[in-house]
């Protein structure tokens, strides 16, 4: 079997839950690294204007997770490690976009260990342990994100939990590169605290997690805490 060299910190299942009927199988995609062509006259131009894309085109690099062992090359964690994290979140998502709650109970460790992953496996994650943990080699920072792939599920499961919906809006959710967003509103995203790869920590009572499941619904998790008023009564169920 060919190794998988390309990887997607995106999966290509969780992008198709934002795709639209106007352009079937393909996504509105912008990229913020613009494509430069070089032109006649020396200059060069920028493609940044948004495309069509499939989603096999979309969120990946080549050898994001791929270690080396000499001329080896291993692929295992794309297959192994996030291809079960992917099969059981898909599932999880699908799920938690229903009605179906009975079925809730049976996801929610796998819901929640798929949205740590996905914060940890992007660039901007990797990025993130990269500064917290220097001086690591290829194979050390795969094995470190393995190690904290799940820090943050016991924060998120004994918080508050929203779905909201766009189902009956023109104006639809989208997904970037890194699709778990924090949000603390002491921390502006100009401020020191969410200079690049870094948020707001998600032990912060005041910070929330923002998660689109897909362009109709989108996951708001809160701290306990921080969903009390002041009279010690949550402002909403979870």
């Amino acid at each position: 079997m060919p190794e998988t060299r390309d990887n997607h910190y995106v999966p290509e299942w969780y992008q198709r839950g934002f795709l639209f009927d106007e352009k079937k199988g393909q996504l509105r995609y912008l990229d913020f690294e613009p494509y430069r062509i070089l032109l006649p006259d020396g200059s060069t131009k920028e493609l940044n204007a948004p495309r069509w894309k499939s989603p096999s085109q979309c969120f990946f690099q080549t050898d994001l997770y791929t270690t080396f062992f000499g001329s080896y090359v291993n692929d295992e964690i794309e297959r192994y490690l996030f291809g079960d994290i992917d099969t059981k979140g898909s599932r999880a998502v699908r799920t938690f976009v229903g009605d179906d709650y009975s079925e809730w109970h049976h996801c929610f460790e796998n819901f929640f260990s798929y949205i740590d992953a996905q914060k940890i496996r992007t660039p901007k994650g990797l990025q993130w342990i990269q500064e917290h943990y220097p001086r690591l080699d290829q194979l050390a920072l795969m094995l470190e994100m393995q190690a904290i792939r799940t820090m943050h599920c016991t924060l998120w499961a004994e918080g508050v939990r929203e779905i909201v919906s766009a189902k009956n809006s023109e104006t639809k959710f989208i997904v970037t590169d890194h699709p778990v967003t924090l949000y603390n509103p002491a921390y502006p995203p100009d401020s020191v605290v969410c200079a690049y790869p870094n948020d707001p920590s998600i032990a912060l009572k005041g910070t929330q997690t923002i998660f689109p499941l897909d362009k109709d619904h989108c996951l708001i998790l809160t701290n306990y805490e921080s969903a009390r008023d002041r009279r010690g009564i949550l402002q909403f169920d979870g």
